[in-house]
């Protein structure tokens, strides 16, 4: 009797737990569509209806946003070019510099494996800062206007991807497939590509996607290393284009004409719209790799 009561209890405790962790989740989705959904009425709204601020119904719907985002379609195709193409090659050099660095470190016979592991965690605190790096790529590199501005600065290689990655390999690949790889003859360019990599497809996603997402919104590099238009990627265009409208509502110009393609410029609602151009490749790539990433994420995170 006293075993069929603490069950019982037992299973109510899950069962209200349960409830508090959907409550939960059901509270911080909200949170997470809500700013989507006010984003995307905002673009779709007049700018004269935001005068007095964003409202979830708009009181006039408008796509003048959207109308003047496309004038400048054929710019804002280069970009997403640009953008898709530093993305992919982005993603793919930080997906095996990643892994080859994680490699090593996972294995036990690396005598340096905790050298090597103490200078990439000493990196993850210090570094020298905006001023000196962009001191030495510029100065020493010679980056500047050239699309390695995108690739190198920062991104083609994370420290906490590789301790994910490290923790992936040290908790889900047995140290005995490698010592039996070996053993028949194996080398380590063959047990990293044949073995460890083909077994590591939710962590490599994972960091894959981190990359990826890294390479798409990052504006500050083309910001602090990129002068030639040309070069501007999707969020470095869209970054420049809300500057200039800003500019424009701005100043104080007395030619009439250009007072009133002042007032007609969608400002706000241009902000939300270039905001919805630019998030619409991420939504339509996460619902393919979430599975792996949840996966990669809970099994990567633990110490190995």
């Amino acid at each position: 009797m006293a075993k069929n009561k603490n069950k019982i209890i037992l299973m109510k405790g899950e069962q209200e737990f349960h409830y508090m962790a959907l409550v939960v989740m059901i509270l911080m989705m909200i949170f997470c569509i809500v700013p989507l959904i006010l984003m995307l009425t905002v673009s779709l709204s007049s700018e004269q209806s935001l005068v007095y601020g964003y409202r979830f119904i708009p009181e006039s719907w408008s796509l003048d946003a959207y109308y003047f985002l496309w004038a400048k379609r054929a710019t804002i195709a280069r970009a997403y070019g640009l953008t898709i193409l530093v993305t992919v090659i982005g993603t793919a050099a930080s997906l095996v510099m990643t892994s080859m660095f994680a490699y090593p470190l996972s294995r036990k016979d690396f005598k340096p494996r905790n050298v090597f592991a103490f200078i990439l965690f000493f990196t993850m605190l210090f570094n020298g800062g905006i001023t000196a790096s962009y001191i030495v790529w510029t100065r020493l590199f010679h980056i500047k206007d050239t699309l390695w501005a995108y690739l190198i600065p920062g991104m083609l290689m994370n420290g906490m991807n590789v301790l994910l990655v490290r923790n992936y390999f040290n908790a889900n690949i047995p140290y005995s497939i490698v010592e039996a790889a070996r053993l028949d003859g194996a080398k380590d360019w063959t047990i990293y590509s044949k073995i460890m990599v083909p077994l590591s497809k939710p962590i490599m996603t994972t960091i894959g996607l981190f990359s990826a997402l890294g390479y798409w919104n990052n504006w500050t590099t083309g910001l602090y290393y990129i002068g030639d238009p040309k070069l501007y990627t999707i969020q470095v265009y869209l970054k420049k284009l809300m500057d200039s409208i800003q500019f424009l509502k701005t100043t104080d110009l007395s030619n009439e004409a250009v007072l009133l393609a002042q007032r007609s410029l969608p400002t706000e609602s241009a902000r939300m719209a270039v905001a919805i151009i630019a998030l619409i490749p991420i939504l339509a790539v996460y619902p393919f790799v979430q599975k792996e990433l949840i996966k990669g994420m809970v099994i990567g995170g633990v110490k190995g």
